[in-house]
């Protein structure tokens, strides 16, 4: 069984060097489960969440359906990416905000979206750093800009288009990597991680399943999108 990551403090790593985020802490008594799984928390920022725990396919899953909103997932981890530098992930997308595009402010709108949060104070909400991995509309595989939005966030698309939806999709990035390539600089500690749905922009709808997310020591063979320069 993988360690649990979770409550803002230093987890441990099971025998094979994994550490789990897991969707839901505990698995409630009957399922679906509306509401936000317990251990996360939720930050809504256009409209109201729709969140539902599910089982889907074998595994338990939380369902974000987005009409018209923008909302996230959260939760406290802490994470020292020059141990674990790998996160894996899956997500299953039911469908695309028409017309998302993450390159463009007033198009801003993706179905799944992981984010990796580096917290820096006094101001974290405006300072800290940020990567995140998300599957677009529009934007080709491999795109990595910095957010219309925020300064402080990059954004990496990993999946594009609906050529696989309906599909359970995994995904795995060596973030401190990635933060190295984006920031020009050694990652810090992880402190949060979030996952996002939103469709407020293009003003539809969007709809995606997630899985655990967890960080490892070493690869673990799942898909490495491949990243060009950033634009």
């Amino acid at each position: 069984m993988l360690t649990a990551v979770g409550g803002g403090t230093v987890p441990y790593p099971d025998a094979a060097g994994r550490l789990r985020v897991r969707i839901v802490d505990h698995e409630p008594a009957r399922v679906p489960a509306e509401g936000v799984p317990q251990g996360w928390m939720l930050k809504e920022f256009t409209g109201h969440a729709v969140i539902e725990l599910v089982r889907a396919d074998g595994r338990l899953a939380a369902r974000l359906r987005s009409e018209r909103t923008s909302f996230a997932l959260y939760r406290d981890v802490v994470v020292e990416l020059r141990e674990f530098p790998y996160l894996s992930w899956s997500w299953k997308v039911l469908k695309l905000p028409a017309g998302g595009d993450v390159r463009e402010a007033a198009r801003d709108d993706q179905a799944a979206q992981v984010y990796v949060i580096f917290p820096r104070w006094p101001s974290p909400r405006t300072t800290s750093e940020v990567i995140g991995y998300v599957w677009d509309s529009r934007a080709p595989v491999g795109t990595r800009i910095k957010s219309p939005r925020a300064d402080n966030v990059r954004i990496v698309v990993v999946e594009s288009g609906g050529g696989r939806l309906n599909e359970w999709r995994a995904y795995e990035r060596n973030v401190a990597d990635d933060y190295a390539a984006l920031f020009g600089r050694q990652p810090p500690r992880v402190g949060k991680l979030a996952v996002m749905i939103d469709s407020n922009d293009t003003r539809g709808e969007a709809e995606a399943l997630f899985g655990d997310l967890i960080f490892a020591r070493t690869p673990q063979g799942r898909t490495e999108i491949p990243t060009p320069v950033l634009r």
